[in-house]
């Protein structure tokens, strides 16, 4: 196997008259997330479904009754994803997550203006309540769980706690002005703590237990449970134990039709299918108790010689600087144990591999090479068509006579004209070269200033030869006009032609929709707003940003740790990093007492007091 594998994450089905028809047929009748989306492959609509084959056909019905809104999304939308799940609380845990993370305007419409619904503990009184909340969480006495979907969603979630930990939720002159209990004690949802029905601490017990159950540790709730039934039942109280063996009844059968998969520990399912030549691996992953997503990574023209589950674990989690405890495959590997031992070293905690699941396994498993399956439609194929397609745009829009074949782009990144990089990132019709990217240090001399900057790392690039880069096609600054200017200047000089250089420019208040390209020509020029060519230029200028500011921080960081530490007696570049790797920053060193620093392994009692009066 490769040591490079593909990272894809989503299912592409292109919404076409043609196809329409026969891809609704064969729609999975499983629950799970379906995603609408516009020609840019940006989530226009998220939701959820108890079965996918019954939900998602009705968008496209014709008939009287389908709202206006619903025919502009069906319209709008060029492509339609979905990611199966366990179950229907599944798919709503993780609908809320995407349309967190991606806003869909089509959501955004449906929704009450004042923002996404929470659950709220109001902590300032000496009984909280559990309410709605809308709108973002504030900086008060409050403790937020969400945020969910749809009001209707949070109500079924207020639903089950109310009636299991009895929880208020009145309004605090409600509450101070009871004569009575009110007609939620009467129908079991409410302790009538107003009436001093429970003590304090009883309702604080019943309100973290709740807080247990929103955070997914629903496993360690029960647990707690279990230790007070057994507790008071050991003294004979009987009739409070009851009441906490039927809580523990009702919160596993909310586990059973609420479906909390039953893992109270983190975990991830492995599978590989392979079609047409193209192995897909796929990993589903369950995060304390929920299904928490998937994701696809893709290798064309790979054969299983050689098992190739096993050579993806040890490349994929050997990097990963997290790993599960529990890994599931459904075949048997021949370096298991080897493996097992290897992750557990580098991750600092025991990892397991199972590798002979048992039936809740199996199905999670299941649910892995179902989505897995749904997700191999898209390919590197696929990827490399959405490149072409976006360097075509740019074309197009920069009224070029040549094909762009690549893209190098350049960022100087500085603090303070202190620490300055400038970093280079390299697209092609392939997408991402990163094996291609570039960092340069940038002079004393020049630091602080971006433009003579910019022209320094134009040149040290084209005239280093340990430099392996093919010659760009376009070249792409972060910068205005007189950025041009210099570095065409540079090129000129350099003899080296052939090549268009154009710049972008922050918008007012760095507005991406506002961002000016400016040309060779001096000419500036506005990219057709949304367009494929727009969000290509502001993609490629986002990743050399990123790139660029990420080894800059790491460069300022390390010049910062050096010196603080430097001239101290004791202190050599190896102690410097134990020293850090074990407090974390210079400001926990400074407060650690000798004790404290004898607790670092190679650092004794004389060394470390000697340190600790030369920080003081």
């Amino acid at each position: 196997m490769e040591e490079q594998i593909s990272t894809d994450s989503n299912l592409d089905i292109p919404i076409s008259e043609e196809r329409l028809k026969g891809f609704l047929k064969n729609i999975p009748k499983q629950p799970g997330v379906y995603k609408f989306l516009d020609e840019n492959k940006c989530p226009i609509y998220i939701g959820k479904a108890k079965n996918l084959f019954k939900r998602v056909p009705s968008y496209f019905q014709e008939n009287q009754g389908v709202s206006i809104k619903t025919k502009s999304l069906a319209k709008l939308s060029k492509y339609l994803e979905f990611t199966l799940t366990n179950n229907e609380l599944e798919a709503l845990l993780l609908e809320q997550r995407l349309i967190k993370q991606n806003k869909p305007k089509f959501n955004v419409q449906f929704k009450d203006d004042k923002g996404y619904p929470w659950i709220k503990f109001e902590l300032s009184s000496c009984f909280p309540s559990a309410k709605p909340f809308h709108g973002k969480p504030k900086k008060d006495h409050g403790r937020y769980y969400g945020p969910y979907p749809s009001s209707l969603s949070l109500r079924n979630v207020l639903k089950i706690i109310q009636e299991t930990f009895k929880l208020r939720n009145c309004t605090d002159s409600f509450f101070k002005n009871r004569t009575r209990p009110c007609i939620q004690y009467e129908i079991g949802k409410c302790s009538a703590p107003c009436m001093g029905l429970i003590t304090k601490k009883e309702y604080s017990k019943e309100l973290n237990s709740a807080e247990l159950l929103l955070s997914g540790k629903s496993e360690k709730l029960i647990a707690g449970l279990y230790e007070q039934m057994d507790d008071l039942s050991q003294i004979k109280d009987y009739e409070k134990a009851a009441v906490y063996r039927d809580k523990i009844s009702a919160l596993r059968e909310i586990q059973r039709t609420q479906s909390i998969v039953g893992y109270s520990k983190q975990r991830d399912a492995i599978c590989a299918l392979t079609i047409d030549g193209q192995t897909n691996i796929g990993i589903t992953r369950v995060n304390e108790g929920w299904v928490v997503g998937h994701e696809n990574f893709t290798k064309n023209k790979i054969s299983f010689e050689g098992n190739i589950i096993e050579e993806f674990i040890k490349m994929y989690y050997l990097k990963q600087t997290t790993c599960p405890p529990f890994i599931v495959v459904d075949e048997a590997l021949e370096e298991k144990k080897l493996i097992e031992k290897a992750l557990t070293e580098r991750h600092g905690k025991k990892v397991k591999i199972i590798s002979q699941p048992n039936k809740q396994d199996r199905g999670l498993l299941q649910i892995c090479k179902s989505n897995t399956d749904q997700l191999m439609s898209k390919g590197e194929s696929h990827k490399i068509k959405e490149a072409t397609n976006a360097l075509s745009s740019l074309e197009k829009e920069l009224n070029l006579s040549k094909k762009i074949k690549n893209i190098e782009s350049y960022d100087i990144s500085h603090h303070s004209s202190s620490a300055a990089v400038g970093g280079c990132v390299v697209f092609s019709r392939k997408g991402k070269l990163k094996e291609k990217y570039r960092l340069f240090d940038i002079s004393k001399e020049n630091s602080g200033n971006d433009i003579s900057s910019m022209v320094e790392v134009i040149e040290r690039r084209f005239i280093s030869d340990s430099v392996c880069l093919e010659k760009p096609c376009l070249i792409l600054l972060d910068g205005g006009k007189p950025h041009i200017s210099a570095v065409l200047k540079k090129l000129k000089e350099m003899s080296i032609e052939d090549i268009t250089v154009i710049s972008i420019s922050k918008g007012v208040r760095r507005k991406a929709l506002m961002d000016s390209i400016h040309l060779p020509d001096g000419s500036t020029k506005k990219i057709t707003k949304g367009s494929i060519a727009h969000l290509f230029i502001q993609e490629v200028r986002d990743e050399t940003h990123r790139f660029s500011i990420s080894a800059q921080r790491r460069k300022q960081k390390k010049i910062l740790f050096s010196s603080s530490l430097s001239g101290i007696v004791g202190i050599g570049k190896k102690r410097k990093e134990t020293l850090i790797r074990f407090f974390g920053s210079v400001d926990q060193i400074r407060k650690a007492s000798a004790q404290d620093l004898m607790e670092v392994p190679g650092i004794g009692r004389a060394t470390a007091i000697s340190i600790h009066n030369q920080l003081r």
